[in-house]
């Protein structure tokens, strides 16, 4: 199937550090979540193997009135240069478990790691599958993880995060969690997993289920607060009066300025 779409970077949304579960091989993005799925951009057309338009454009983000999400975060210069240099970056929605996998091997990490370990987890814990004539593994279930053991664990060399993993796997294995509980409950459930602070919430909150009220800050987005936004965030000390500060600054689609900032900064070198 090939959809036509404009204003948009594949390439860009999926090396963006917002999602871990794609790989990509000659001209094609491979994934194994639910099912192997294929993407491959041409232009202002893509083509999709093993899935649908509609599940195209939710997993991407290719629902989104961009234009409108541009034009209501573009306050000030700063994320005027943001938006022109990462304006083909879509929000994407990974979905939850992948969400919180990926977000707990973040802490104190990098994007190169996250997707080292989350390889590497694949090859032991997945399933085969097969699309395009090419096999792959399917993102490390939460059941698998959970029922192999937290001894088997270790061998990943996950460090202190070891613990944070298996908890979460134990916590997905032993709860019913999806979106439709609300965002307040399901909030409070993933704060009862160890490794799942304001900061994880919130990454899994924009990029695992699309919540673009969101507004993750790590020590890139905080060094650009600091920088630019200090009149808007300076004056308050906690993680959460400083996203409350910035997201009623941008507004309802602050997730989007998180995206474009922390895109900007960091192939930019912005310190």
């Amino acid at each position: 199937m090939i959809i036509a779409i404009k204003d948009f970077s594949l390439e860009r949304t999926l090396s963006s550090g917002q999602i871990f579960s794609f790989f990509k091989k000659d001209e094609y993005w491979y994934s194994f979540t639910d099912k192997p799925i294929a993407i491959r951009q041409s232009q202002d057309k893509i083509e999709l193997l093993g899935l649908s338009e509609s599940e195209a454009k939710s997993l991407l983000g290719l629902n989104d009135k961009i234009s409108e999400i541009k034009a209501e975060i573009d306050k000030d210069d700063f994320i005027d240069r943001a938006i022109a240099y990462s304006g083909s970056l879509r929000v994407v929605k990974s979905g939850l478990w992948p969400a919180t996998l990926s977000f707990i091997l973040s802490i104190q990490s990098n994007v190169n790691l996250i997707l080292r370990r989350i390889q590497n987890m694949s090859e032991f814990y997945g399933i085969s599958g097969e699309i395009n004539g090419i096999s792959l593994k399917s993102f490390p279930p939460f059941d698998e993880i959970y029922e192999k053991g937290y001894e088997t664990l270790k061998k990943f060399k996950l460090g202190f995060r070891t613990k944070f993993v298996f908890s979460a796997a134990s916590y997905f294995h032993s709860h019913e969690l999806d979106e439709s509980m609300g965002k307040e409950d399901l909030s409070r459930h993933l704060l009862d997993i160890d490794g799942v602070g304001e900061k994880v919430l919130d990454c899994i909150k924009l990029y695992g289920l699309h919540d673009l009220t969101s507004f993750p800050m790590d020590v890139w987005i905080f060094r650009i607060l600091s920088l630019y936004y200090n009149h808007i965030t300076g004056k308050y000390k906690s993680y959460k009066d400083k996203r409350k500060a910035i997201v009623d600054y941008f507004g309802q689609y602050a997730g989007y300025a998180e995206l474009f900032i922390y895109d900007y900064s960091r192939l930019n070198s912005i310190k």
